[in-house]
């Protein structure tokens, strides 16, 4: 059996690689790797460090561009016709990834395949799910689709499949349906009993050898997350706060940096730091004194963790691009966001992290921008915390994700639309149509942010 892998396009007003690998899928090859005999095969549209990721003459695909920011940077971006709901977003609608010519030579390359597994993350991204599957579809008509990830595990299944021509679709965590699935197609699967879903440390590494920049690896020490905002999709995505032992993460971390050289390492958890004595200070006492490579967090860290201890092993072990998530000053949105994270725990996060030895311009804080009842004087009173600490503040659009209580709140009070339409679930669509903010407004807190921003940013 051929089995390939699809990390599909976005299509949407705006994308950024920021470290954005698409492990559940990787998770799942290694899965089908080690307990089937079917044959892999991998197309990433997104992945910037592949051949022909950018049309030729592209500044942005030259391998100086490349190189820098620490493994970020642009799409390719295509402009396309926009859906008519969003013809008053004073944004181009785009399809990110990499040329279409690029695309369709890489399948010129492959041969008949049998099954072609999906995989998604935002629910307002369909679009680029939609033309992948379509033009997949187009070659390969007789493969059997399964699609995974966010979008089959917060949508019903009943709309997307007069969405999408699917022919399964694979909710929460797959590495042990999608076997299954593989099996009912005829293919054979090797006995798996040591494998347990709701235990990461039990599952294969994945897959690292499909990407193309393996200097910069994703690293997942839990999945999930124990607090429950309102406005967050983790606990429906991860419905159990689950924690991989600190012997298996290190020895992970061996395995990449003398497998693959990895000298960087991305921390995709939503979680990190909760539990701190269980993983993060085992772990990374052994690798500051092992290993010399760096770290990153585009999640965003809890900053109640971040005692001076903590803080100190951060910057031993070279974490860089700190992100802290915050949210807001108004304590009516601290509420929303489980009071994870107080002002005086920022002050104090923010001391120590100075005291251990980062500058204040190299710490980062996400703050929620277009949260539903969120006033513009809420959001200024952030930006000027922010000022007098001394940080770069990040805003972070406000998404109604679907299942969460804010999403519902706003489907019950006819905000949003009942059953659910996804475009509206778009968090630019929201911002200049749905949270109250005026154009003018919009754009002189996103102003008032940039100025804050430090030169190196």
């Amino acid at each position: 059996m051929n089995v390939l892998l699809v990390n599909p396009y976005i299509i949407d007003f705006t994308a950024y690689d920021l470290w954005l690998r698409p492990l559940g899928l990787l998770y799942i090859a290694g899965v089908i790797k080690k307990y089937s005999n079917a044959s892999l095969y991998w197309l990433d549209a997104l992945d910037r460090f592949q051949e022909n990721a950018f049309p030729e003459g592209d500044p942005e695909g030259t391998q100086k561009n490349l190189d820098k920011k620490n493994g970020t940077g642009k799409y390719f971006r295509t402009p396309i016709e926009r859906p008519s709901i969003f013809r008053n977003i004073p944004r181009t609608y785009s399809r990110y990834g990499i040329p279409l010519e690029s695309f369709n030579e890489k399948l010129d390359k492959l041969p008949q395949i049998d099954v072609i597994l999906v995989t998604s993350l935002m629910t307002y991204w369909i679009d680029g799910v939609r033309f992948t599957i379509e033009t997949l579809r187009e070659r390969f008509p007789n493969a059997k689709f399964i699609l995974g990830g966010i979008l089959p595990t917060l949508v019903s299944h009943t709309p997307l499949k007069n969405m999408l021509n699917v022919d399964y679709f694979v909710s929460g965590y797959g590495e042990l349906k999608i076997l299954d699935i593989m099996e009912n197609l005829g293919e054979k699967v090797l006995p798996h009993p040591q494998l347990i879903e709701l235990n990461p440390d039990s599952l294969p590494y994945p897959a690292y050898e499909f990407l193309y920049n393996q200097n910069y690896l994703p690293l997942l020490t839990s999945r999930g997350c124990p607090f429950h905002c309102t406005y967050c999709a983790s606990d429906l995505v991860n419905p159990r706060f689950i924690e991989r032992s600190a012997q298996s993460v290190y020895q992970e971390i061996e395995y990449m940096h003398s497998h693959f050289r990895t000298s960087h390492f991305i921390v995709f958890d939503d979680a990190f730091l909760v539990n701190k004595q269980k993983r993060f200070l085992k772990v990374f006492k052994q690798v500051r004194e092992q290993f010399d490579v760096s770290f990153y967090t585009p999640n965003g860290l809890h900053a109640a963790e971040i005692d001076q201890e903590t803080a100190q092993l951060l910057y031993n072990c070279r974490f860089k691009m700190l992100r802290l998530s915050f949210e807001s000053t108004a304590s009516d949105i601290l509420s929303r966001s489980s009071h994870k994270v107080n002002v005086k725990q920022m002050i104090q996060a923010v001391d120590n992290l100075e005291k251990a030895g980062y500058n204040r311009n190299e710490i980062d804080v996400y703050l929620l921008f277009g949260l539903p009842g969120q006033s513009v004087a809420q959001i200024e009173a952030a930006l000027d915390f922010i000022k007098n600490l001394g940080v770069n503040p990040h805003l972070s659009l406000f998404s109604p994700v679907p299942g969460t209580k804010e999403f519902n709140l706003l489907q019950e009070t006819g905000v949003l639309s009942d059953p659910v339409n996804l475009y509206q679930t778009n968090k630019i669509y929201f911002l200049y149509s749905k949270s109250g903010l005026n154009g003018q407004e919009i754009k002189q807190l996103k102003d008032r942010s940039s100025l804050l921003l430090s030169p190196n940013h």
